[in-house]
């Protein structure tokens, strides 16, 4: 694979994936241990990203088809990603003064949950069609080692970050990551 907007697009989608994994493992944590929200609360919180997100999904594939915007439309994503993640840390930061924006805290993990998953299928398209038929394979079997590596590190990551910073850290290295895939994801061709 000599093609290197293959290997920028392939890093940008394993970054983003730092954030969604984080989302998809520790918001129920988050929103126990910290925010003191019961199973029903967290049950449903967690229910409606990956509602909200299967929903997203399918409406960006048809959305960037129609506008034919891939890439303008990942970075947009990844910019909005990194936006609910500040917003995200911001409101864990002042939670810990103001207890009533506790409230709010589910509210901006679904958010911030559906942000961060909705640009799968775009990607994955993008990538193939920069790859060619001759390649699509390898692209994608790398761009998929690079999602695994996210899976295998956040969380390992996440519990050294609560114990050095606390959940406001684990947000905003969530936000650093999709500002990352932000800067790595391609402009338009």
């Amino acid at each position: 694979m000599r093609n290197i907007e293959v290997w920028r697009i392939s890093a940008a989608i394993g970054l983003l994936c730092f954030p969604q994994v984080a989302v998809l493992t520790f918001a129920s944590v988050f929103l126990h241990d910290f925010a003191g929200m019961g199973t029903w609360v967290t049950s449903a919180t967690l229910a409606a990203v990956q509602t909200g997100a299967m929903a997203m999904r399918v409406w960006s594939g048809r959305f960037t088809d129609r506008h034919r915007n891939r890439r303008p439309f990942l970075r947009f994503c990844s910019a909005l990603s990194a936006l609910a993640f500040l917003v995200l840390w911001i409101l864990a930061i002042a939670a810990a003064s103001q207890p009533s924006l506790l409230l709010l805290l589910p509210l901006m993990v679904i958010v911030a949950g559906i942000c961060v998953s909705a640009w799968h299928g775009v990607a994955y398209t993008e990538l193939a069609t920069l790859a060619g038929a001759g390649h699509v394979g390898t692209a994608l079997s790398l761009a998929n080692t690079l999602v695994f590596v996210g899976f295998c590190l956040v969380p390992i990551a996440i519990p050294w970050l609560l114990l050095l910073f606390a959940w406001p850290g684990v947000w905003l290295a969530a936000a650093i990551c999709a500002a990352i895939a932000w800067r790595i994801f391609l402009r338009t061709a």
